[in-house]
């Protein structure tokens, strides 16, 4: 699906391309309750999820005492998956269909919280 961007790009590119497709999908287990549930709430808020279970999810985790008073949570509901690194993993420069993976990741992991 890649081939048509490599033209006269030469191997550099592909190198670049291989080292973001390599950070491309964050280790999300790692991210706080606090980040989840922010994150859960930019993805709802920006359509890359819908339907009953992330709403369901993202307000069972909202419930939780100190969730959305945490830093976490504000840097989640701007996109910022934090995992423990240095960067956060910023979900906004993304293509929305890496966002819409990424989403479904952050889901997954909010129902394994609640």
């Amino acid at each position: 699906a890649m081939s048509g961007m490599t033209g006269g790009m030469g191997s550099m590119a592909s190198g670049a391309m291989g080292s973001a497709m390599g950070n491309m999908l964050p280790n999300v287990s790692s991210a706080s309750m606090g980040n989840v549930a922010g994150v859960l709430s930019y993805c709802v808020q920006n359509n890359y999820l819908n339907g009953s279970g992330a709403t369901s999810a993202l307000g069972s985790l909202t419930g939780k005492q100190d969730v959305t008073s945490s830093s976490d949570y504000t840097a989640g509901q701007q996109g910022q998956l934090l995992t423990g690194g240095d960067n956060p993993f910023s979900l906004s420069s993304l293509t929305s269909g890496i966002k819409k993976k990424v989403c479904n990741m952050v889901l997954d992991r909010a129902k394994n919280l609640i």
